[in-house]
């Protein structure tokens, strides 16, 4: 493959276009397939490696022909779409992201809204009817281009956001109006200047560069750097950058952004698992910030509900796998973002693995080459013995049973696991966290969803994890935490179940129980094997 067929690639619904993941990522090979398969899939194009090579080389300067290769993009998206860049009347926006040739979830910068400025956001108002939807879509641009682009602490954007939250009485974001987010996005122009020293960046396609360079630059960021340092990917050049027309879960009370697995990741059960937030945009779900909505996708669109478990179902039957899905809902509309092997607990691998060579849908060969890497001899089904009442619950994200010291921040957990297992106690869990999930034996988090990337990995490492516990506060000042009405300082031991979401004080009784049967039958494949 010679070097100008692996500069772009262009994908989109009922296209077959040959995208090697070696070359495009991960990513976009399983979007341009899933769109060859018929999947709602957005349409997009891909930067291939070898631009991630020549980026790098170059000291961090985009390659001369990059603004070329992304003019042309976006034109097949115009094309797409009958939508226009920087158009006033149908204005086409999209999303930039990374795309290495494995998955490495949330661990790379993702740039949602490029294409939107003071006049495009009429032109979306124009469009959609909806003030609110234009203006939401624009604050977050205005903050994800400070902190993910040019590096911004996060911390004074928060503010913002929580000040007009407090100004409006809602406890949510998706319940400000249009007045409260023009307000916000002022505001948010505003500290931009502040901090950078010159305007927001009106020209979009200066938007689309920039976003471009911010994902090819995080493929060496420290989150990136820790997961290879963890031996979690080897032999990989580089991200592609993946650049898609956005679909909006933000545009109105039919539209909002999930995660779904098509098993259920942390047991191996065969039932679709969904976490989906109405009003909200994918990086909100995945990033383990948001806690998923109350009523259920499938209570208040159960067409889009069941159109997603036939798709997951297609998917499972091609890839051979058990599905990790990004979608989001536009106005009832389903749309597939993103599909990819799912990550998974080793329990859950085992039972995978098995119950998808009864179906039929994998042989043997294929259930033992699913289980490589994972150690069949040291899986048990560990279970909390309850002799006391639990301090606390939230979501179970990861089984198992994890006990240890608590600790409040990632540091000390990498510290402290040194003398003695440790509890990692989080507000949210985010990949800037992973080498404390890596240390902990289990971590609990107050905020955050079963599928966000936080989640995902600690699952793959194994750890049990909970999410979502209304009854926990932190005070990190004191470096205390608050569990129902029991107050505890760093030091404190604190038992996790990961199948009841139990919090337990000091350690308690377990029962393990090994899988037999579920081993007995890969015993006999791998004699099978041998014969």
């Amino acid at each position: 493959m010679d070097k100008a067929t692996t500069r772009m690639g262009f994908f989109g619904t009922g296209t077959a276009t040959d995208m090697p993941r070696e070359e495009y990522g991960n990513k976009a090979a399983n979007l341009a397939m899933m769109a060859s398969l018929g999947v709602p899939v957005p349409p997009g194009f891909a930067l291939g490696v070898t631009v991630c090579e020549e980026f790098h080389r170059q000291g961090g300067r985009l390659p001369a022909d990059v603004p070329v290769l992304l003019g042309k993009g976006i034109q097949l998206l115009e094309n797409a779409t009958g939508q226009r860049f920087g158009g006033r009347r149908r204005p086409l926006l999209v999303s930039v992201r990374s795309g290495a040739p494995v998955s490495m979830p949330g661990l790379m910068d993702t740039v949602l809204n490029v294409g939107l400025n003071r006049q495009t956001i009429q032109a979306m108002i124009f469009m959609s009817g909806n003030p609110r939807f234009a203006w939401d879509s624009y604050r977050r641009l205005v903050r994800t281009m400070g902190e993910t682009v040019f590096g911004h602490d996060p911390r004074p954007y928060r503010a913002l956001l929580t000040r007009a939250m407090e100004k409006e009485g809602v406890p949510d974001e998706v319940e400000l109006d249009s007045l409260a987010l023009r307000e916000l996005a002022s505001e948010e122009e505003n500290l931009f200047s502040d901090l950078e020293g010159r305007r927001f960046p009106e020209d979009i396609f200066e938007q689309l560069g920039l976003a471009t360079a911010a994902v090819l630059r995080s493929w060496k960021g420290k989150r990136a750097e820790a997961f290879r340092r963890m031996g979690m990917i080897k032999g990989v050049r580089g991200t592609a950058v993946t650049v898609q027309a956005m679909v909006f879960g933000n545009m109105g009370p039919h539209s909002g952004a999930g995660v779904a697995f098509t098993r259920d990741p942390s047991s191996g059960a065969n039932a679709l698992m969904v976490d989906f937030k109405f009003g909200a945009q994918g990086e909100d779900v995945v990033s383990g910030d948001a806690s998923s909505s109350p009523v259920g996708l499938q209570d208040v669109l159960p067409d889009a509900y069941s159109e997603l478990g036939r798709i997951g179902h297609k998917l499972e039957e091609h890839f051979r796998d058990m599905q990790d899905i990004e979608f989001t809902v536009q106005e009832g509309k389903l749309f597939i973002l993103q599909g990819r092997a799912g990550k998974r607990a080793p329990l859950a691998a085992l039972r995978i693995a098995v119950e998808m060579v009864a179906e039929g849908t994998v042989s043997p060969a294929d259930g033992i080459a699913m289980l490589e890497g994972v150690d069949t001899g040291a899986i048990s089904l560990r279970k909390v013995v309850a002799t006391s009442s639990p301090l606390a619950k939230g979501e179970p994200a990861s089984t198992g049973v994890a006990t240890g010291d608590l600790v409040l921040s990632a540091e000390r957990a990498t510290v402290r696991s040194r003398k003695c297992p440790v509890v990692l106690v989080l507000e949210t869990a985010t990949p800037d966290d992973l080498p404390g999930l890596a240390a902990s034996a289990g971590v609990l988090c107050a905020r955050g969803i079963r599928t966000s990337h936080a989640a995902v990995v600690a699952r793959q490492l194994g750890k049990v994890c909970i999410v979502n516990c209304p009854g926990l506060e932190i005070d990190l000042q004191r470096k205390k935490i608050r569990l129902g009405d029991r107050e505890m300082g760093e030091g404190a031991v604190l038992t996790l179940d990961g199948s009841t979401g139990n919090i337990y004080e000091g350690t308690v009784e377990v029962s393990e129980e090994r899988p037999v049967n579920l081993l007995a039958v890969v015993e006999e494949w791998q004699k099978a094997q041998k014969t």
